[in-house]
């Protein structure tokens, strides 16, 4: 086929597909206003969120019995109590209630739970519970909200459960 022939046909049907698009107007008007404001920088303010240090020996110089409260960014809340006779309940967030005795790690700075097969341990500091990686992991290192327990209950004064506010 030759050149003109191509073009006669091709030129229609360049035709026939541009009249099926739509076509919208454009308002081509600029309005212009004083009540718009230039945006604004906002600066929230900085919050330092607290982290105890593990104490060298904190199954003696902590006061650790009571409960501790883990809150997820779902809202969901795990719930550990620790009594001083060595047993725990943990509360998942479902509902589910384990209850048992918990063992102090050799170092008498971490709490061990063994819950549904697994050891769970923690590092004990003054009023947290620091969740650790595994069972003889550091003691040390970066703390995350997504790891620590934080007491619920006020500490007692003197280790009288009786001191405690409302009771």
């Amino acid at each position: 086929m030759n050149t003109p022939a191509r073009l006669a046909l091709a030129v229609p049907l360049a035709l026939a597909l541009a009249a099926c698009g739509d076509t919208t107007e454009v308002d081509d008007r600029v309005v212009e206003t004083d009540d718009v404001e230039a945006p604004v920088d906002v600066t929230l303010p900085t919050v330092e969120v607290e982290y105890p240090e593990v104490p060298v020996d904190a199954r003696s110089t902590v006061e650790y019995a009571g409960t501790y409260e883990l809150h997820s960014r779902d809202g969901a809340i795990d719930r550990i109590t620790l009594e001083d006779g060595g047993t725990y309940t943990w509360v998942a967030p479902d509902g589910t209630e384990t209850t048992g005795e918990f063992a102090w790690g050799e170092d008498n700075s971490r709490i061990l739970i063994t819950r549904n097969g697994e050891i769970n341990a923690f590092a004990v500091a003054e009023d947290v519970l620091y969740r650790l990686p595994e069972e003889n992991a550091p003691l040390a290192g970066e703390r995350v909200e997504e790891t620590t327990w934080r007491r619920s209950d006020p500490t007692p004064t003197d280790g009288n459960q009786a001191d405690r506010p409302g009771e």
